[in-house]
């Protein structure tokens, strides 16, 4: 039997969830409340368990950050596609 592999998810902290877009820590909260902006998953492990996350830890699903920052380029009607060759955006 063949079993499809569905595609790995990673996760991405702050800092990089804040270099790609070239938000603040602010602006990115401000933005999950309001529902603009993807919103975080929990790491944490279990209180007791000292090889665990730290419980406050948060991430963000990487593809729905990618889908984000497409979603914004196309909104302002400039597809990653419309780039001139060899040009890429990258935040």
């Amino acid at each position: 039997m063949d079993k499809k592999q569905s595609p790995q998810k990673r996760l991405i902290r702050l800092p990089e969830v804040m270099n790609r877009t070239g938000y603040g820590r602010t602006t990115i909260y401000r933005k999950m409340e309001d529902g603009d902006f993807p919103k975080s998953v929990k790491l944490g492990g279990p209180p007791k368990d000292p090889n665990a996350f730290d419980s406050r830890a948060i991430a963000w699903i990487e593809d729905e950050v990618d889908q984000w920052i497409e979603s914004t380029i196309e909104e302002r009607g400039l597809g990653s596609t419309d780039l001139p060759a060899g040009q890429n955006i990258e935040r």
